[in-house]
């Protein structure tokens, strides 16, 4: 069964570019990671300090396992400090649509 999860994280005002910078080069590290089905970086169309990201994975310990990766921990340490709030995360459970399976 795949894991997926909605990601709101909320910059601190004027940050989001930063934030959302990190986030692609950090989710580069997920291109070559079979368990990533996908990953996607967005900003808000409403909110200039509102970040969503989406991931979908195969399993939820190949999620926390990729995320353990000692070449994340850098962009962590970097962004978590332009965030207002801890990330909210929202997991839901994938039942159709297009995209992977």
């Amino acid at each position: 069964m795949t894991y997926a999860l909605l990601n709101r994280l909320t910059a601190r005002p004027g940050q989001r570019d930063r934030v959302v910078g990190n986030l692609i080069e950090s989710g580069k590290h997920f291109d070559g990671n079979a368990a990533c089905l996908v990953y996607l970086v967005a900003e808000s169309a409403d909110d200039p300090d509102d970040i969503w990201v989406v991931d979908l994975w195969t399993s939820e310990d190949e999620h926390s396992e990729a995320l353990q990766s000692p070449e994340l921990q850098p962009y962590f340490a970097e962004t978590m400090p332009l965030l207002e709030a801890k990330p909210e995360q929202i997991e839901v459970r994938p039942r159709g649509g297009k995209g992977p399976p």
